[in-house]
């Protein structure tokens, strides 16, 4: 655990400590040469160290009787918060890998101290060191983990007054960590069982100052509620489906109900619709949506944040056998509508149907999905950008503010009513696929169809939750995302129609 700090003068240096220097993109030799001499200035310039942002110069000086590693980070605009975050990110990797055990990161040279969103930057700023540290090493042998050397971080800059928001940075921090632990668990562990415990556990932690609960159907209870497209897809594992819903209750006055729903597929083989290897291959992180709500959920029970909050999770994994659902088949949700398969490898918007129709139960002012649903969407967009779909203006927008405040890459994408038609089926009411041109927009139409009235936004996470070459703060594998956007949405200003 990091101990983060804030501060508006040089530290005394200690040993084993990284000195790192943000400098903006015009770098100003003469101010190096006065502070390190101008033999630092001129292998700076002869290594062609500009300042831009991704740039490093690294150097070691002796400071008294000490050796204190110094190192030189280029800044863009340290008031987005994406480059923010990944400045501390880096500066901590950096810190980690050289043994030194403590940080002094230096922000003087593009201040946000003395900003309007100083705060802003200060969460952005701990997200990043906190995040610094990460590796899912579980399965590694011991002498293979990386160490985590570093144990502290000292912000320096011309104002303290960024330390405020400090907690809530790492408050969302771990959550992304305990979002990617479970992206990146292997399917045998992290089962919908798995998924359960983790649920329950966190709801008997918190249980002391929150007021949480927990409620988790099994098979036959779902089966009571007559959830049929969601057993459909859960039908052919031998691993027992978990539907989980947690609750959040703030103490204080209620902005209003919000249900968080996200995909919980723990494995998807794609059914009959059997997926190659190589697309197989990560499809134990298709729970991403699942791993994100969960963690949000304990984010905003221990930052105490004003919206009475459900996350539910449909759990299950999608396999091959011979109880599985087959193509031709007709589901029945649980609202009345048939559903005929015409791909089991479109089994996330099952599942999530049966969910949307059970959170419009809860009377909610608000209902929001994430899912790694297609990879339709990935090909419009991206791996690093998500897909966000609504037929309501004021809640794209104020969804889409909130993960520009956090640096979390987002796009909108249309509804429209007339591509429904690919939907159309002669032997139910709908077919669960439409054709491969709008593939993401389809699903998405088909959501539609079961969120019974209720203000509603799908966010389609299938690149940015589950990385292939790291970028940012995000390591290969599941990246937490977008937990720090839920988190920040329901901490601003949600408008009503």
């Amino acid at each position: 655990m990091l101990q983060l700090s804030w501060t508006t003068v040089d530290p005394s240096p200690v040993a084993n400590q990284l000195l790192a220097i943000v400098v903006r993109t015009d770098l100003d030799t003469a101010a190096l040469a006065a502070r390190f001499g101008v033999g630092v200035r001129d292998a700076a310039v002869a290594a062609q160290f500009t300042g831009k942002p991704g740039e490093s110069f690294v150097f070691t000086r002796t400071h008294g009787d000490l050796f204190e590693r110094v190192a030189l980070f280029g800044c863009g605009d340290i008031s987005d918060a994406a480059a923010a975050r990944t400045l501390a990110h880096d500066a901590v990797r950096l810190a980690n890998s050289s043994g030194a055990t403590r940080l002094v990161l230096d922000l003087r040279g593009c201040d946000p101290s003395g900003d309007a969103n100083a705060l802003r930057i200060g969460d952005v700023l701990s997200q990043g060191a906190e995040l610094g540290l990460y590796n899912y090493d579980r399965y590694l042998a011991e002498d293979k983990r990386t160490r985590r050397v570093t144990r502290e971080v000292v912000f320096v800059a011309g104002s303290a007054a960024p330390a405020e928001a400090t907690p809530r940075g790492v408050t969302i921090a771990r959550a992304v960590a305990r979002a990617r632990d479970l992206v990146n668990g292997p399917a045998a562990l992290v089962t919908p069982t798995y998924l359960a415990t983790i649920a329950s556990d966190m709801i008997a932690d918190l249980r002391s100052e929150r007021d949480v609960s927990i409620t988790v159907l099994d098979r036959a209870a779902c089966e009571a509620r007559n959830m049929g497209c969601y057993l459909g897809v859960a039908q052919g594992s031998d691993e027992p489906p978990k539907f989980i819903h947690m609750t959040y209750r703030p103490k204080g006055p209620s902005r209003g109900r919000v249900c968080l729903i996200g995909k919980g597929v723990t494995f998807d083989s794609g059914g009959y619709s059997l997926k190659p290897t190589d697309g197989m291959l990560d499809m134990k992180m298709d729970m991403a949506g699942a791993a994100a709500v969960i963690a949000a959920f304990e984010a905003i029970s221990r930052l105490a944040l004003p919206w009475e909050t459900h996350a539910i999770v449909p759990a299950t994994e999608n396999m091959v056998s011979g109880h599985a659902y087959r193509l031709g088949d007709v589901l029945t949700a649980s609202n009345g509508k048939t559903v005929e398969i015409n791909n089991t490898d479109a089994e996330g918007r099952l599942t999530l149907a049966d969910a949307l129709i059970y959170a419009s139960k809860l009377a909610p002012d608000l209902v929001l999905d994430f899912a790694t649903l297609t990879g339709a969407c990935m090909i419009a967009l991206g791996p690093r950008i998500a897909g966000v779909m609504a037929k309501d203006d004021l809640l794209v927008e104020d969804w889409l503010a909130a993960g520009k405040r956090t640096g979390e890459a987002m796009w909108r994408l249309p509804l429209p009513d007339d591509l429904k038609d690919q939907l159309k089926s002669k032997v139910a009411d709908m077919k669960n696929t439409g054709e491969r041109y709008g593939g993401a927009i389809t699903a998405g139409l088909f959501l539609s169809e079961f969120t019974e009235g209720c203000r509603w936004l799908h966010v389609d996470i299938a690149g940015p939750a589950m990385v292939s070459k790291p970028y940012g703060v995000a390591p290969v594998g599941g990246s937490g995302f977008p937990v720090p956007t839920i988190v920040e949405f329901l901490t601003g200003e949600v408008r009503k129609p």
